[in-house]
């Protein structure tokens, strides 16, 4: 299968119009990212050599004794130290989820009083807004039927004015007519008069 999709490629890329001399693409091969900002780049370095991120450092909460059974005094301070921090932490922590459990139901409560608030607040303006979309659709509505009215209205007095004015065209051009024929037969009186003088 590896070989047909290879065989399949080479054909491809043979069939491909390329300029001559130039078997790569006119895109830059790496681009340099981040160059502004020093802790994007740091992590994006970190990222593309794939090291391991290292968000959070446990080796500090572990309470360790110096390594050497005949460490010096100073490592024992600092083993000490450490675990003083551990213990003070550690107090603050219970400390902190004493407080949570004492006061956080009733402060959990009150905020779920003031989103309940902010809804019915919400859910108000929106029945406002919605009261006052269906009332400019009904004044639309109303003036658009008015409006149809006196356009029909108009349209109708248009439509018999037109018809008037053919029926006046019709009447005119048998009135030219009718004059041109008592022209004429006035014409041929006249010139039979004429004649029998």
């Amino acid at each position: 299968m590896k070989t047909t999709v290879e065989r399949l490629i080479d054909q491809e890329l043979r069939r491909m119009r390329r300029k001559p001399g130039s078997d790569r693409s006119q895109l830059p091969m790496q681009v340099e990212l981040f160059q502004d900002n020093e802790v994007l780049k740091q992590e994006w370095d970190r990222v593309k050599n794939k090291q391991p991120l290292n968000a959070l450092d446990f080796s500090r909460y572990e309470l360790k004794a110096p390594e050497d059974d005949d460490a010096d005094e100073e490592a024992w301070k600092s083993a000490v130290d450490n675990s003083k921090a551990q213990l003070e932490s550690q107090t603050d922590s219970m400390f902190n989820l004493e407080l949570l459990a004492k006061f956080g139901p009733n402060a959990w409560r009150v905020h779920n009083y003031q989103l309940e608030a902010e809804l019915k607040q919400l859910q108000q303006t929106t029945s406002e807004y919605r009261d006052a979309v269906l009332k400019i659709n009904r004044e639309r509505k109303s003036d658009q039927t008015q409006a149809g009215g006196s356009l029909r209205s108009l349209e109708n007095k248009w439509s018999d004015l037109i018809t008037q004015n053919l029926q006046v065209d019709i009447a005119v051009s048998s009135l030219q007519q009718e004059v041109e024929e008592l022209r004429r037969y006035h014409a041929s009186l006249k010139a039979k008069a004429e004649q029998q003088q």
